[in-house]
This record gives structure tokens, C-alpha cells and sequence, in this order.
């Protein structure tokens, strides 16, 4: 009888060793499911949840990251050929991993790096790149927000500034 309470504590505990480490790794490491990893976590799954659905080209959903006011004025299409240099339609993303997830000193910005392996079927050229999403808050409790478009839009240099 002592064996099996045994044997089920030290399974507990080094269960336990194991989410307590993936929730201090920022969700780094496989949480099985569970929402650890405090907000690098969260970053982590929604820049996973968003390249999914450029995987799948549900460019509506990949759009609601953004800011509900951004919404509809984001163009995920044109930001996705803008970064392989191909049409959406031309392209097949076959897998993508998080680098890392960070957060800036006021937590109220982030970046998440992920590295993106897709074919582009003209040529059927396979191409890693590796891409870094912006995300931003108002304050520690409000929702995180992407900011795909300034990430990957040409750069216009202010008239007002000197160069």
C-alpha cells in the first residue's frame, strides 16, 4: 500500500516541477493545454493562433489581433506578400516555432519572434524567415494588440525630421 502513494508523489511532484518551470519559462516549454506562462504565454499561443490562420488564409480572424478600431482597415494579404515577396495564394506556410517572447520594462510592449517555413508554390522554392510581431497595451490589464502594420509597411521618412 506504501509503494503506489509513493510512486503517485513523486509522479505529482515532478509534474508539478515540470508546469512550474513551463509557467516560469513564459510558456516555452509544452503547458499541455493550461493558459501558463503568465502574458509571455499568452503572447506566445496568439502569435501561434495567428500564423495558423495565415496557414489556412483566414485573413479576417488574422486581422482581429489588431486594435478593434484597426480592424477593418488591415490588409494581411498585402502585409503577407509584402514579406515573401509572393500573392497569399502562391504561398504554403508548412510549419512555424516561437524564438521568443518578450516583454519591455513597463509590460506594456511586446515582441514575439517566430521562425517560418513555407513553400512558394511558383517555383516550389521552400524559405525559412524569420518574423518578429509587435504587440502593445494601454495598461497591464487591457488586451494585447498587434501591430502588424507598422511591423511590415515601407518606410516613409517624416518631412518634418531631419535626416
Amino acid at each position: 500500500m506504501k509503494k503506489p502513494i509513493v510512486v503517485f508523489a513523486v509522479v505529482a511532484t515532478l509534474l508539478g516541477g515540470y508546469l512550474a518551470v513551463a509557467h516560469v519559462s513564459g510558456g516555452a516549454f509544452a503547458t499541455f493545454g493550461l493558459p501558463l506562462g503568465g502574458d509571455r504565454g499568452l503572447l506566445r499561443r496568439t502569435a501561434l493562433s495567428f500564423m495558423e490562420d495565415i496557414q489556412f488564409k483566414d485573413f479576417d480572424r488574422a486581422a482581429s489581433y489588431h486594435a478593434p478600431e484597426l480592424v477593418e482597415s488591415v490588409d494581411i494579404p498585402f502585409l503577407i506578400q509584402r514579406l515573401f515577396a509572393v500573392r497569399p495564394e502562391a504561398l504554403d506556410i508548412m510549419g512555424y516555432e516561437v524564438v521568443f517572447a518578450e516583454l519591455d520594462s513597463s509590460d506594456l510592449r511586446a515582441r514575439v519572434k517566430l521562425r517560418v517555413r513555407a513553400k512558394l508554390l511558383a517555383n516550389e522554392r521552400i524559405e525559412e524567415r524569420e518574423l518578429i510581431l509587435y504587440f502593445y497595451r494601454d495598461d497591464v490589464a487591457a488586451p494585447w494588440y498587434m501591430k502588424l502594420e507598422d511591423s511590415l509597411r515601407d518606410l516613409t521618412p517624416d518631412a518634418d525630421r531631419a535626416h
